[in-house]
């Protein structure tokens, strides 16, 4: 499994740098240069309308409110509203601009900030009980470092903890081999385009990329057992604030599975 930085990481700082709330919430025209930029009040409004959301079938699949780990919580859009519903709330970022700009507009004690390197969750052993992120693992270049990543969340997660993690998925199984080849063309030219965006922005040339990585449903089944998950289901379900439908995974850790190191 890959422990190293997430090349992914060069543009997410940088959105932070320029435009946080726009690089958490990409709709059109809501950059800041944009003809409605995001005000505070629409941003976290938006976050409190897509929690209720997404809270409601995280209940209905079965969910702990101890603890909850946040990955990629960017400028607090959900961070905000998962102070409400946890005891603790652990937000993990890779972005110190996006952390300071949460921290400036949430004001909970529950709420723990975390700088992370993107490669590890500096959390202890079977510490949290719940585990949320969205439109995060979509932005990973590659599944060696989503597989880094679950691991960690399997090594962090109570035994009977449960995770609600957003991603899209791109093959169903009555899709054909010939839909995957045409994928994975189209992430090696992905890839051809990410280093030279990435060498750009690093000399403040280009603006970054928004990477999207999508996931064979397969991968989850194949994936999240060996790591210690079971019930393992997909969701997909309308957000109201879009009125798009969005899929998410939730799975349990199991009582007798080990953590992965």
């Amino acid at each position: 499994m890959s422990r190293s930085k997430p090349a992914s990481n060069v543009e997410w700082q940088k959105w932070g740098e320029i435009d946080p709330l726009f690089a958490v919430a990409s709709w059109e025209g809501h950059e800041r240069s944009g003809a409605t930029p995001w005000n505070d009040a629409e941003f976290y409004a938006l976050g409190a309308s897509d929690w209720r959301d997404c809270v409601l079938h995280w209940q209905r699949y079965g969910l702990k409110t101890d603890a909850c780990l946040e990955i990629g919580c960017g400028a607090g859009r959900i961070t905000k509203w998962l102070a409400e519903s946890f005891s603790a709330t652990y937000a993990l970022d890779i972005s110190p601009e996006m952390i300071q700009y949460a921290k400036n507009h949430i004001d909970h004690r529950s709420v723990e900030f975390v700088l992370s390197d993107g490669a590890e969750i500096p959390l202890p052993d079977s510490s949290i009980s719940s585990v949320f992120s969205t439109h995060v693992f979509q932005h990973f270049d590659s599944f060696a470092h989503a597989d880094a990543y679950f691991a960690e969340i399997s090594r962090v997660l109570q035994a009977d903890g449960t995770i609600m993690i957003h991603l899209p998925i791109y093959r169903w199984p009555a899709m054909g081999r010939l839909f995957g080849g045409i994928y994975k063309l189209r992430r090696i030219l992905g890839n051809v385009r990410a280093a030279v965006n990435r060498l750009l922005t690093v000399h403040n040339m280009a603006k970054p990329i928004m990477r999207g990585t999508v996931y064979p449903i397969s991968y989850f089944y194949s994936t999240l057992p060996r790591l210690g998950f079971e019930d393992i289901e997909v969701h997909t379900f309308l957000l109201s604030s879009n009125r798009s439908m969005h899929p998410f995974v939730f799975a349990r850790k199991g009582k007798a599975s080990k953590s992965i190191v």
